[in-house]
């Protein structure tokens, strides 16, 4: 079964049509305002001479968007999935749950005057939606208390240690 569609779907999906119609490549404006904001963070692209990598993350990242806003087939645990996956790239997941808002900041400058009062209300509570499944998922970085547990009884019933 999947989660319903986002309740302004229509908001969002009209606001990245007009982004890419407005501009044609927004990565070095998202990627901007992520290395101003978190300038230890640029460091983490040195492999990326060309912006391939980042123009490769942004277009993931908008498909990504595209479905949890719609079917939701993929994108909510695929959020979870890459917050894992960057903490194994030592980006902090307090780091990674910016991006997103650093993606509607630069869909709102490129729109400038069509950012609506309905734009901005899907933008928020997409981004609060977003943050929600971040807050949800499992830390890397340390030990669940009920995970330690069941750990310990595992072990103490002869299994692996």
């Amino acid at each position: 079964m999947t989660a319903p569609a986002f309740a302004h779907a229509a908001e969002i999906e009209r606001s990245l049509e007009l982004l890419a119609e407005r501009c044609e490549d927004p990565a070095p404006l998202v990627y901007g305002k992520v290395f101003a904001a978190h300038p230890q963070m640029e460091a983490h692209f040195w492999r990326d001479t060309n912006g391939s990598i980042r123009g490769e993350m942004l277009a993931r990242t908008f498909t990504a968007l595209l479905d949890f806003v719609g079917d939701r087939h993929y994108a909510d645990h695929m959020i979870g999935t890459e917050l894992i996956t960057h903490e194994g790239y030592d980006v902090p997941r307090e780091v990674f749950a910016t991006f997103f808002g650093f993606v509607a900041e630069t869909v709102r400058e490129v729109l400038g005057a069509d950012w609506t009062a309905a734009t901005e209300t899907a933008w928020r509570e997409l981004l609060a939606e977003i943050d929600g499944y971040v807050g949800r998922t499992p830390r890397s970085d340390v030990t669940a208390p009920a995970f330690t547990e069941m750990r310990q009884a595992f072990e103490s019933r002869g299994g692996a240690a």
